[in-house]
């Protein structure tokens, strides 16, 4: 049983690895695929050979970084790492929660050093190149800290969370994590305008004038209340634009990227804004939550096959089932299941973006909807031609060109 396991969680490691740079390669070589006619007028040649440029590096880059990790775990399995941090955890502490906790926090650090300097390297080579980066030094080691203490926290209370269920609630360990869990990821919605940016960036209300009214304009004329709209100072780490909804009910709200509010007409804004009320109005976050629900309930079950099996521990050189470990060998085993899952999120996702786009178009502005689509496309770099597979498998958005034929189909109703 235990040479069985071996192999097959060697046999997911190495061959996600192998299927993870196959489809980014596949994508790759299809840079130089014809650019659709919808989209033809985004770059000029001068910024699409910089496009193609930069596809390239990024494409190296994180075919690098994969190479590094896989083959810093499969190394951990080989030379026995993890029994090693398990009797390091074992010495420090006598109590059950805290072994493990300090288990997956010994894992978690490595994890965290080793990519700190592939993200350094990406923030201040790569995007810095390419006239994205606008983050300082100082905000980048700010940033990793905080990000540091928040995964100490929200991780480590999560994990908390699951080894107290794990040893005190017996046969109702599923029921209960999956109810714990679907609430944190509730309240995190709702608190993570208010709570998490502002650890990271600044939140000004949106200035009174014209953008502001006809937000409020167009609201109105679709009987959606938009009682709050914040501009996020996004300028002082990317040039890339955004925005979105969050939250729930009264903590809903509307954020918007001052880069967004520099690139883009008012009018194209207020397109952007008319696509994520399209969003609300088909109820896609409430299919999203539903989804999640499935999701989480289909993963929990994956963890406790993993647990309630001790040879996938004893197999690796543990003496009997570890949970900490378990919890790290369930992200193997749920890389093939959340890669045929994504599968069909993915297809929903894109349905749901063309949902989104029509009601846009049709309440709003079809032409407004589109060159905002195209201002987006060139300002985050966006890639015109990817690869039909790589789109089916990862893209949760449309391809622009697609969006755009689709737009232009649209009968306007108002």
């Amino acid at each position: 049983m235990e040479n069985v396991i071996l192999v097959v969680v060697y046999v997911l490691v190495i061959g996600m690895f192998a299927f993870e740079l196959w489809l980014s390669n596949l994508n790759y070589k299809n840079r130089n695929a014809a650019i659709p006619e919808e989209v033809n007028d985004i770059y000029d040649k001068s910024e699409y050979q910089n496009w193609l440029n930069y596809t390239m590096e990024n494409h190296r880059f994180s075919m690098i970084g994969n190479i590094v990790n896989t083959t810093i775990f499969v190394l951990m399995l080989l030379f026995g790492l993890f029994p090693l941090l398990r009797g390091i955890s074992e010495d420090v502490s006598g109590i059950f929660d805290i072994q493990i906790l300090l288990f997956m926090g010994m894992y978690f650090l490595i994890t965290f050093i080793i990519g700190i300097p592939f993200g350094y390297y990406r923030t201040f080579s790569i995007e810095e190149r390419y006239g994205f980066n606008k983050t300082t030094k100082k905000t980048y080691v700010f940033d990793k800290i905080k990000q540091l203490l928040l995964t100490i926290v929200f991780g480590g209370g999560l994990i908390y969370l699951l080894t107290t269920l794990y040893t005190h609630v017996g046969n109702l360990f599923y029921v209960l994590t999956w109810a714990s869990i679907v609430g944190i990821m509730l309240l995190v919605q709702m608190l993570y305008v208010r709570v998490i940016i502002p650890m990271f960036n600044k939140l000004t209300p949106l200035e009174e004038g014209e953008l502001k009214e006809l937000i409020g304009d167009f609201a109105k004329t679709v009987g959606y209340e938009v009682t709050k709209i914040s501009v996020i100072d996004a300028s002082k780490r990317s040039t890339k634009l955004n925005a979105f909804f969050v939250g729930f009910g009264k903590f809903k709200q509307v954020v918007l990227y001052d880069t967004l509010i520099e690139k883009m007409s008012n009018e194209e804004i207020v397109a952007v804004l008319a696509h994520e009320i399209g969003h609300n109005k088909h109820k896609h976050i409430l299919f999203n939550l539903v989804e999640m629900a499935l999701t989480l309930s289909i993963y929990i079950g994956v963890l406790i096959f993993v647990i309630q099996v001790p040879e996938f521990s004893t197999a690796f050189g543990f003496g009997s089932a570890h949970f900490g470990f378990s919890i790290i060998l369930f992200s193997v085993l749920l890389s093939p299941i959340s890669t045929l899952l994504s599968v069909l999120s993915s297809y929903y996702s894109r349905k749901h973006e063309f949902q989104a786009d029509e009601y846009a178009a049709s309440k709003y502005s079809k032409i407004h909807m589109e060159t905002a689509l195209k201002v987006l496309s060139k300002e985050n770099f966006s890639n015109l031609t990817p690869h039909p597979v790589y789109v089916k498998l990862l893209y949760s958005h449309p391809p622009t060109a697609q969006r755009i034929r689709a737009i232009r189909k649209v009968e306007k109703n108002v």
